[in-house]
């Protein structure tokens, strides 16, 4: 019974002792990585703000094959949550609780553990560095009182998993960014009609810096002016000679009616109704060359059509950049006036 009451007494002695140390221990943690990810702000955003999305690149899947997920009714912005239960880690659910478009995205994650539920946050930090976005991911909490011996080693095993998560989403975002589509639509009566543009010559790799800056030429004018639009704007080919490296072409905004204007190099054209070939590019305008190609290699094997000599193809953006910042959403049409055999 003597011995007993000594063993009691020793592991009353070392529970004290244990209680002490941890008492003069610091539970709490924080650890984050940061990446580089060649993407705008906003798609980043948008790709991580829903849960639906982390399927495709979430790390703990290459781990652990047993990991199953449910979904909540929302999934997206404050509120969105989802819960999971494993056979190897034990369950836990996620929640976002704050968001702030498109710079930050707060939540709170509870892991299910035998020593009870471990509540930690989670951020994301994203800040836009010229067209790309410096993603920060991190996790910080407090450890249950008698796991903060713990606390210290949590940079290591939080760590790599973080590091591995951002390079898993970097390679999701950038496959995403490259899917494209060209869709043949068929032969189409365009009905032409008024529009504002500029026109110049250039060498076929100088086109795009000057055409950004016709187009943006034309928006002030529009804007200064008060002139209603009826459409997207597009580019219209006069001379496209690839032989040489050298086209001419004209940036245009379709208009209403036709439009004097004074004082200005923008002029005022008319585009008569006619027949083209009609082809959709749904891609980054990196693409565009093959979407070309594609209706250059139609409109040549059409039955009923051939190309129409002397004829001027154009282009029409569908949206922009400006409004629609992820490249695989871009729309261009392409059309290629063609007549009857």
């Amino acid at each position: 019974m003597k011995f007993l009451k000594n063993i009691i007494l020793l592991l009353l002695v070392v529970f004290i002792i244990a209680a002490v140390y941890l008492a003069t221990l610091d539970g709490s943690y924080e650890v984050s990585r940061t990446r580089l990810i060649k993407a705008d702000q906003e798609v980043v955003f948008n790709d991580l703000n829903d849960y639906r999305n982390w399927k495709d690149w979430g790390p703990w899947y290459e781990q652990d094959s047993t990991i199953r997920v449910q979904y909540a009714d929302n999934t997206i912005g404050e509120g969105g949550a989802y819960t999971w239960t494993s056979e190897v880690e034990g369950g836990g659910s996620i929640k976002t609780v704050e968001v702030v478009k498109p710079e930050q995205i707060k939540q709170e994650i509870i892991f299910e553990t035998p020593f009870g539920d471990m509540k930690s946050d989670i951020y994301w930090n994203l800040n836009k560095q010229g067209l790309d976005t410096e993603l920060t991911w991190g996790m910080k909490g407090e450890l249950p009182f008698f796991s903060r011996f713990m606390a210290s080693g949590m940079e290591d095993q939080l760590g790599p998993m973080l590091e591995r998560g951002l390079e898993l989403f970097d390679d999701n975002i950038q496959r995403k960014l490259k899917i494209y589509s060209i869709d043949s639509v068929g032969v189409v009566d365009f009905s032409g009609g008024f529009y504002l543009y500029l026109s110049t010559s250039s060498r076929i790799d100088q086109m795009n810096p000057k055409l950004e800056g016709m187009m943006q030429k034309i928006e002030k004018f529009v804007s200064d002016n008060r002139i209603r639009v009826t459409g997207s704007p597009y580019t219209i080919y006069h001379k496209f000679d690839q032989e040489n490296g050298t086209t001419m072409f004209s940036v245009a905004y379709p208009i209403q009616e036709r439009i004097i204007t004074t004082d200005s190099d923008i002029l005022t054209g008319f585009m008569e109704r006619g027949t083209y070939l009609k082809t959709v590019l749904k891609g980054s305008y990196n693409n565009l060359e093959e979407a070309w190609q594609r209706a250059m290699f139609d409109a040549a094997n059409l039955k009923d059509h051939v190309l129409e000599d002397g004829g001027e193809p154009f282009e029409i953006y569908v949206n922009s950049p400006e409004n629609t910042p992820d490249p695989s959403k871009l729309i261009t049409e392409i059309y290629i006036p063609v007549q009857m055999r």
